[in-house]
């Protein structure tokens, strides 16, 4: 499975290698927010500078991923998107349907280090 997840101090960090399916997505961030070590709520970096076909992607894949982040508002602190791509930085962005529907703690960035300082506050 292209989808891990680890905790690293405090965040729970989702990276996808190579292509990759919403399917897969969901089963490896489930299991990360359901490991008795991640706190609750708990801040989120999706890293998707590794993710391979995200152009081929359809607006009901993205729609998908969108809603399930949405459904977990109560257990995700804040979600930043590593977007490795102006298209998939615009996407992501502030005001997109991802973002709206993912929550209102949703942002995209182009680098790790300003991801995981909004997420932490750092």
């Amino acid at each position: 499975m292209p989808v891990f997840t680890r905790l690293r101090e405090g965040v729970l960090v989702v990276s996808v290698d190579g292509d990759f399916t919403p399917g897969e997505l969901q089963r490896a961030c489930d299991r990360g927010l359901d490991n008795a070590e991640t706190p609750v709520p708990v801040p989120v970096l999706l890293d998707l500078s590794g993710a391979a076909g995200l152009a081929m992607k359809s607006p009901e894949e993205a729609a998908a991923a969108a809603d399930f982040f949405g459904n977990r508002r109560t257990v995700i602190a804040r979600l930043a998107v590593l977007a490795p791509t102006e298209a998939v930085y615009e996407l992501t962005a502030d005001g997109s349907d991802f973002a709206t529907s993912a929550g209102s703690d949703t942002r995209a960035f182009r680098d790790r280090t300003s991801a995981l300082e909004w997420l932490t506050g750092d």
